[in-house]
This record gives structure tokens, sequence and C-alpha cells, in this order.
């Protein structure tokens, strides 16, 4: 984790919602978690040192309660999935996950993801995957959305060029804005929207349904790695 003053200056794109975890998962948590996580802060790291034989390295922004990128795991054996959320009971959801599968494609990651990217090695990244974010619907708030404009490098820049980013939401909004800011930053070519069908339907998205809001699928292509 940051410290000190490094730390005051993030701009926090998540509301925490720490929850204590009941015996059975608090036992899954401590048992896996050693073995199954990569630190959020550390020395520089190329997923591809880890998962040496994976076709892809993906990383998944904001896993929620760790559904999908279990499921992905699953299907995907050949890929590799790195997943970071704040909530511990994501991350206990998909040590779970791991254990009951098998899988050796997955790795948590517990922490921020404006600290984590930092830690990836350039063009380390074959996709980044950013589902249902939070939308922050305030006006006043919009500073706090993950992709924003003073963001969108931070993020991408472990991708590599030909890599993607894929945005999924149900605040028109949000998709409007995002789309703005990632043509702004000039370093991805123009969306393209469809659902992947691997992505399953996860709890935000059924509350979203309910709520009569559609699901917005976009991704976009990296064209160019930006001079630092």
């Amino acid at each position: 984790m940051l410290r000190g003053d490094s730390e005051n200056q993030l701009v926090r794109t998540f509301r925490p919602r720490r929850r204590r975890l009941g015996a059975e998962m608090g036992d899954v948590y401590e048992r896996l978690i050693d073995q199954w996580s990569i630190d959020e802060d550390g020395d520089r790291f190329d997923p591809r040192d880890s998962f040496v034989d994976a076709t892809t390295t993906i990383l998944e922004i904001g896993c929620g309660r760790g559904d999908l990128a279990v499921s992905y795991a699953r299907d995907h054996p050949n890929d590799a999935l790195m997943a970071i959320d704040v909530h511990t009971r994501g991350i206990a959801n998909m040590l779970a996950g791991i254990e009951r599968h098998g899988l050796t494609n997955l790795r948590v990651v517990e922490g921020d993801a404006q600290v984590f990217v930092n830690r990836l090695a350039d063009d380390s990244l074959d996709e980044v995957w950013v589902f249902f974010p939070d939308p922050w619907p305030k006006a006043r708030h919009r500073n706090r959305r993950l992709l924003r404009d003073d963001l969108i490098g931070t993020l991408t820049r472990p991708l590599r060029v030909g890599g993607a980013l894929r945005l999924a939401t149900d605040i028109e909004d949000y998709a409007v804005t995002a789309t703005r800011s990632i043509a702004a930053h000039g370093a991805f070519g123009p969306p393209v929207e469809g659902r992947p069908d691997w992505r399953i339907e996860t709890v935000f998205e059924r509350r979203g349904s309910r709520d009569g809001r559609g699901a917005i699928d976009l991704a976009w292509t990296k064209t160019s790695q930006p001079q630092a």
C-alpha cells in the first residue's frame, strides 16, 4: 500500500465496503491468500514470468464477487487472469473458486488498481477489463470514475499495442464519458460494441436489468504506446 503523502494524492475510485468474513470464508481466505495472490505494491512484476505457458494475460479491474473471473479461468485454461478488488469478500470468493475448480491460471490482487498497475511491466498485458465500475453518478463525484482523462494512461500503460481495453456498464453516461476520455488519450482506435460470449451475467448486471438498465459492452484496441 502507498503511505504518507503519495497515498493522500490518490483519488480513490471506489467506495470502501469492508465486511467481516464468516468462519467458513475466513478459513478459505487465510489458507489460500498467500498461495494465490499477488501483492498490490512492490518491485516490477511481469505476469509472463509467473504464467510462462499462457497465451493471453488479462487484468480485471474491480472483480466484484469474482463470478466472472472464476468462470473465465475455468473455461480458458491457457489464459492467465489477474483479478483485483479492494473488497475482501470478493477476494475470498475467488480463492474458494480456485480451490473448488483446481485453477492454476487465476491470481487475486487485494488492493487498488492505481497502485498495482505501476508494478506491471510494459507490454505485459493483452487485455484490461473494467466491468460495471462504480458509476459515481453525481456530477461532483465524476473525478472519482475509473475511466477518466487522467487515469486512462496509467491503467493501460502495461497493455501492449494490439491489446484490448474492455468496458461493460449499464450507465449510458459512463459509456459516453469513458469513450470521450479514451479518444482524448489518443492511443486507442474507435470503440467496437458487442458483448463477448464468455462474459457471464453477474449479480451487478442483474440488479441493473431489474431496474430497466441494459448493459453496454465496448472494446478498444490499443494502437500506439505513448512515450513516457
